[in-house]
């Protein structure tokens, strides 16, 4: 007996994927900066370009995929995500990232938005093999509304925090410091409102 299509839930399944592919290349490109801007040593530099690469190339990924409205390129890109994955593992597993401050906390939540892209993209793939490509039907728009909004959440929740321990993340002044007096946070020379003194 043939398995039964659903195409809401293989939509909503192919975003989970892209989003998560996406958040996952911004967080991989704030490890970049942190490496690249306090580059040190040469193996800083190389985890730093390694890192870029892959933020671009995974962000390429989930645009092209989006647009597409399909997995794209899954024979190279599941190989890549599990590259990645075990990179970040090799990272967490070996300390190295350890003096780096919070940077741990970045490719723990890299990890996370890799193996999340990984699950819904092998999912997806056993669904197409089973159900002739998947060609029937279109999903409910209410629906696929809903559950898009849930996988951008449930990707958001993950992401936040290693954006957040990233380098950026760490010399990002506070959204309730904006405007504020010399004595509670904004720069010497400026007032509240932005205006220089005289």
């Amino acid at each position: 007996m043939a398995a039964k299509y659903h195409p809401t839930l293989n939509a909503t399944a192919l975003l989970f994927v892209y989003f998560a592919a996406m958040a996952g290349a911004i967080v991989e490109l704030s490890i970049a900066a942190g490496y690249l801007t306090e580059a040190g040593a040469p193996g800083m530099v190389f985890a730093g370009v390694v890192a870029l690469a892959a933020g671009l190339a995974f962000l390429a990924w989930s645009l092209w995929g989006l647009h597409r409205n399909s997995l794209v390129l899954r024979r190279l890109a599941f190989p890549a995500l599990l590259v990645a994955a075990a990179a970040h593992i090799t990272v967490l597993a070996g300390g190295l990232a350890a003096s780096e401050g919070s940077l741990g906390v970045s490719h723990l939540v890299a990890l996370g938005l890799t193996l999340m892209a990984l699950g819904g993209g092998g999912w997806l793939g056993r669904q197409q093999k089973t159900n002739d490509g998947g060609a029937h039907g279109l999903p409910r728009t209410g629906r696929l509304l809903a559950a898009a909004f849930g996988a951008a959440v449930v990707v958001a929740s993950v992401a936040t925090p290693g954006l957040a321990a990233s380098m950026a993340g760490q010399h990002a002044v506070p959204h309730g410091e904006h405007g504020l007096a010399p004595s509670e946070g904004t720069p010497p020379g400026l007032v509240p409102g932005g205006h220089h003194q005289k």
